[in-house]
C-alpha cells in the first residue's frame, strides 16, 4: 500500500520558523520552532525555488509521471526507470512574482496499468521571500482589495474547540452572483483561489471559514476585486 503523500523536503533546515532574538549586550542563539504535526501547514510552504521532492518507488512500477498544476503554470515530467527524487524549480527567479498553490501528483505505472499515485499540495507565498511591507492600519484598503489569483490559508488551531477536527470548509460568495463551497480533507492548509480568467470576474466577495462538527464561530472576511484599470471611488 502506497503512502498517500509525497515526502517533500524543501530543505528541512528551511522548513521551519526561525526566530532570532537580539539584545543590546550580545547576540542570542537563534531559536528554531519545528512543527512536525502531520496536518501542520508549516510543512506545506516553499522557502526556495529549488525544491527537492523525494518518494519511495514501488517494486512493481516500471515508469512514472510527475504532474504539477498551479494557478499560474503547469509542469510535467516522466521517469522511465527507478527514481527516488527530483529537483523541482518552482519558479524561475530568486523570488516568486505571484503567490500560488501547486498540486503535485506522481502516478506509477506497470506498462499501461496504474499501480499507485502519490499527492501533495504546496503553497508559494511571496511574503516568505525578502522584505514584505506590512501596513497595520485597519482602514487600509490594501487588506481588502485583490487583483489576481489568491492563496487562502486555513487552520483549525485558532480556537481550542477546533484543535482536534479533521476537516475544514471555506465558502466563497460573490455579492449578487455565484457561491462556492470548498470542503478540505485536512484542517490546515492552503487553497488556491483562481480569480483571473474565471467565472468569478469582479466585485465584492464574502469568505467564511468553518470547521464542521465544532461549536466554533465561523471566521469571515470581505474582499473586493476592482475592474482592471483605474478605479475612482466617490463618497
Amino acid at each position: 500500500m502506497l503512502n498517500k503523500s509525497i515526502i517533500v523536503r524543501a530543505a528541512l533546515d528551511l522548513v521551519c520558523v526561525i526566530l532570532t532574538v537580539r539584545t543590546a549586550a550580545a547576540d542570542v542563539s537563534p531559536s528554531i520552532v519545528v512543527d512536525s504535526a502531520q496536518q501542520s501547514a508549516h510543512w506545506s510552504i516553499l522557502f526556495t525555488n529549488a525544491t527537492p521532492l523525494m518518494w519511495t518507488w514501488p517494486a512493481e512500477a516500471t515508469h512514472a509521471c510527475l504532474s504539477i498544476t498551479g494557478m499560474n503554470s503547469t509542469f510535467s515530467t516522466n521517469f522511465t526507470n527507478v527514481t527516488s527524487n527530483f529537483l523541482w524549480q518552482a519558479f524561475t527567479s530568486d523570488v516568486p512574482g505571484k503567490e500560488d498553490v501547486a498540486e503535485l501528483s506522481l502516478t506509477f505505472y506497470n506498462d499501461c496499468e496504474t499501480v499507485g499515485t502519490l499527492n501533495a499540495r504546496l503553497a508559494i507565498l511571496t511574503g516568505v521571500f525578502g522584505d514584505t511591507a506590512v501596513n497595520a492600519s485597519a482602514d487600509c484598503s490594501a487588506w481588502t482589495k485583490i487583483n489576481d489569483n489568491a492563496v487562502v490559508p486555513y487552520c483549525a488551531a485558532y480556537a481550542n474547540v477546533t484543535t482536534d477536527v479533521a476537516t475544514a470548509q471555506l465558502v466563497i460568495a460573490k455579492a449578487g452572483g455565484m457561491t462556492q463551497t470548498n470542503v478540505f480533507a485536512t484542517a490546515d492548509g492552503y487553497y488556491g483561489w483562481i480569480l483571473r480568467n474565471s467565472d468569478w470576474r469582479y466585485g465584492t466577495f464574502a469568505l467564511s471559514l468553518a470547521f464542521p462538527g465544532t461549536d466554533a464561530d465561523a471566521l469571515t472576511a470581505e474582499l473586493f476585486r476592482p475592474l482592471d484599470g483605474t478605479l475612482v471611488r466617490v463618497r
